[in-house]
């Protein structure tokens, strides 16, 4: 990955309600001290190699969730799940068969791997679609920012090509989401296309084509909740030189549609006077693996029936190097043991000062690393026992190899939880930054998108780029774990400053009591985008 430091990372305002100003009291009462032994002690073991890396569907994971659930027992916190402390996530993993994979244009076959890419898909086991090809800009829907691309044309039965990425001038998460894959192919498919194809060209997206073909034909897993593209039959991405090919009979060429958008221009949409095959072939099989989850209680029966949701993802990758290599296993100890492991230890602290006004359920969550699958399926399928949902606050990966002087509050800036933890954090004597790296969508890469798409209004917590230490200031020492261990067998324990955890998870617990303690119900800002 490609991170650039933004230039400028202001502390959000202050709000001047009265609710706030109600909250800014229970958010600078005195927390129980949390230790940093134990916060330690957890991270030991979650980033062991015993647990191989506790990847997905693996027994690494299993011995992790088994670990969580016996915290949660000592704890004293209460079953939250369908099964005791479980709730299963059903998990989808495919792999296209590379045999099968086909795309035409005009009856011209063009080379796999060298023109395109098809998917697998998480519905059809075959499917060999021949259809009219339609250019649809970003494929972006958005009424409230004016953005239509599907406005005025008749898509069914057809296949939509998109640019990757979403036009210039829009807010960092906003953006994020409109222009995740997720996104907009459920724009087509509500629009009644029956495949896609992207033009992932350098310049409008990370994960630029060639990026994409050094990872095809790689198993990816899915969940029914993480899933837009029913209605879908086929999905490709392909090169520059086969979109010029695609654009051949167009009202504009495909290099005049690329200067629009990398300059920022509005796109048109147009038929392409193409008729376009896509063929694919995927198998697939299932597996199972649980969101460990414990309740602790509210105190006050009044608001017995929403619950604050505190989440942290449970996995990593697993042995993520080949056999030759010194070392496989990437243990993730902060990506996300941390985050895991203060979790608990927060859960631990509230129950013994009594717990929190509203019920709280501590999540421990599976598949992340897989596509966030574990928070889509319980953000889209919470348990029967649980009541409403009002407030998500999810920890992932804070990053304690460094002293840090502000937390980063992704999405913190759309609700009332934002307004919240700023006092909370503020009250402490330090600061709440909103999103210091737009360019990398960090906003839709992490659990609690999940439930802002499920409209609970949601904060996402990691440490932030201020630090006492010149080394680590301005974000050198965020930056330097993302340039190196990020996924890698260098994110073991030894550097980590358990201090610093424990210094974090005081900050969350006191987010979390500003929340669950809060006279009025979370809610999103008037104008929010995804106060929808």
């Amino acid at each position: 990955m490609r991170f650039i430091l933004t230039a400028a990372v202001s502390t959000l305002a202050l709000s001047a309600c009265t609710t706030v100003a109600a909250e800014t009291e229970t958010a600078a009462a005195p927390v129980p001290a949390v230790s940093a032994e134990a916060i330690e002690a957890h991270i030991r073991f979650l980033a062991d190699d015993a647990m191989e890396g506790r990847e997905a569907g693996t027994r690494g994971y299993d011995l992790a969730a088994n670990y969580v659930e016996a915290q949660y027992r000592a704890i004293g916190l209460e079953p939250g799940g369908e099964t005791g402390y479980r709730a299963e996530v059903p998990l989808q993993t495919m792999t296209t068969v590379p045999e099968a994979a086909g795309l035409e244009i005009n009856g011209e076959a063009l080379t796999p791997g060298e023109h395109f890419i098809v998917s697998a898909s998480a519905v059809h086991d075959e499917s060999d679609i021949t259809a009219p090809a339609v250019f649809v800009g970003q494929g972006i829907v958005a009424p409230s920012l004016g953005i239509n691309a599907y406005e005025g044309l008749d898509v069914s039965g057809k296949i939509v090509v998109m640019l990757a990425g979403a036009p210039d001038g829009l807010a960092s998460d906003v953006a994020a989401h409109l222009g995740s894959t997720r996104t907009r192919a459920q724009f087509a498919a509500e629009a009644g296309a029956i495949g896609i194809i992207t033009i992932p060209a350098e310049g409008l997206t990370r994960w630029h084509f060639e990026r994409q073909v050094a990872f095809a034909g790689r198993p990816s897993m899915t969940t029914a909740a993480a899933d837009s593209s029913a209605g879908l039959q086929a999905q490709a991405a392909i090169s520059n030189g086969a979109a010029e090919a695609l654009f051949a009979n167009a009202p504009q060429s495909f290099e005049a549609v690329l200067d629009a958008a990398l300059n920022g221009e509005p796109l048109a949409s147009f038929d392409l006077n193409a008729v376009v095959r896509i063929a694919q072939a995927t198998t697939r099989e299932m597996v199972f693996d649980d969101n460990v989850i414990g309740i602790l209680p509210g105190t006050d029966p009044a608001l017995a029936d929403e619950l604050v949701v505190v989440t942290a993802h449970l996995d990593h990758i697993g042995i993520c190097r080949m056999e030759e290599a010194e070392d496989r296993i990437c243990n993730g100890a902060l990506d996300n043991a941390s985050g895991t492991s203060i979790m608990i230890e927060t859960a631990r602290a509230l129950a013994e000062a009594g717990g929190a006004r509203r019920p709280i359920a501590f999540v421990a969550l599976a598949a992340e690393e897989k596509g966030l699958l574990g928070s889509a399926h319980i953000a889209a399928n919470p348990p029967a026992s649980w009541p409403q949902m009002v407030a998500n606050i999810n920890l992932d990966m804070p990053v304690i190899r460094y002293r840090f002087n502000d937390l980063i509050g992704f999405g913190a800036e759309h609700s009332s939880v934002g307004d919240a933890a700023d006092v909370a954090v503020t009250a402490r004597g330090l600061t709440l930054t909103p999103d210091p790296l737009p360019e990398q969508a960090l906003f839709t890469r992490s659990d609690h998108y999940n439930f802002v798409r499920e409209g609970v209004p949601s904060i996402f917590l990691m440490t932030g780029f201020d630090s006492p230490d010149p080394e680590d200031d301005e974000g050198q020492g965020f930056l330097r774990f993302l340039g190196g261990d990020y996924h890698a067998p260098g994110d073991e324990i030894d550097q980590v400053l358990f201090e610093e955890g424990a210094k974090f998870a005081e900050l969350n617990m006191a987010i979390i009591e500003a929340v669950a303690n809060g006279d009025e119900t979370p809610s999103w800002h008037a104008d929010s985008f995804f106060n929808q």
